[in-house]
């Protein structure tokens, strides 16, 4: 057998190989995780959540999005206490995973690897495919922590695009930072945002940044009706 025939052979048996299959990981280290950690965690957070205008929020089915305001790096904590019967798997950055016992916590956390300075495909495409199997992700659309409690920072249009791409709804929600460690740590709860349906199948860029737009002022209504409360209680007392 000539080198041009070995190399045609090398081919055939390449072509015939299967691609390798994604390794699933289990829940059982999560779950493990969340139940012994949650008696500490729910008697510190204390977290309480609260629907929007008044209303009690309906517990979140199938594939969602859930979009959080930024303000500090408990909030994947406070997150799944709001949403404690549900598993969530939440978008970290890189840099989390810097290390072997790291890599082996985040991964099993449900965490998805994101590269803040260089967003991949392999990142958008592994988000949508979680979501397309009705589970719930969390994001960050402020892309950083917000050390201004008052403000929201401007969203990037990345959440939009993949809940428009797995069809799948967003949910917009108001992480209030609490004023002193020991107090009560407050969620406020939106209404979810159909993305493909208010977009149609084939958006522009400027339909993403409208509905990246609306989910914004979704949050910052959430923080008005969080005021408005708060002014409420205070007349009361005095």
């Amino acid at each position: 057998m000539n080198s041009a025939e070995k190399l045609n052979d090398n081919t055939k048996t390449k072509t015939k190989e299967k691609p390798k299959k994604k390794k699933k990981i289990g829940n059982f280290f999560y779950d493990f995780v969340k139940v012994t950690g949650a008696i500490p965690t729910l008697f510190w957070a204390r977290v309480k959540v609260i629907g929007a205008n008044g209303k009690k929020p309906k517990k979140i089915k199938g594939g969602v999005l859930i979009s959080s305001n930024h303000v500090s790096f408990l909030d994947p904590i406070i997150v799944h206490c709001a949403f404690w019967y549900r598993r969530i798997h939440s978008l970290a950055t890189t840099d989390l995973y810097n290390t072997k016992m790291k890599d082996f916590f985040f991964t099993r956390m449900h965490c998805i690897p994101v590269d803040k300075k260089n967003f991949s495909m392999r990142s958008l495409h592994q988000v949508c495919d979680t979501l397309k199997e009705n589970k719930a992700v969390l994001i960050f659309p402020e892309g950083q922590v917000n050390r201004n409690a008052n403000e929201i920072l401007c969203f990037k249009s990345g959440a939009v695009l993949m809940a428009h791409k797995s069809q799948k709804p967003v949910l917009p929600i108001l992480i209030i930072k609490a004023e002193k460690w020991y107090k009560r740590q407050v969620v406020l709860v939106g209404e979810p945002i159909d993305v493909y349906k208010e977009c149609g199948e084939h958006p522009t860029m400027e339909d993403l940044n409208k509905i990246s737009q609306k989910i914004h002022d979704e949050e910052a209504k959430l923080y008005e009706y969080y005021q408005s409360l708060k002014n409420k209680k205070k007349k009361k007392d005095k």
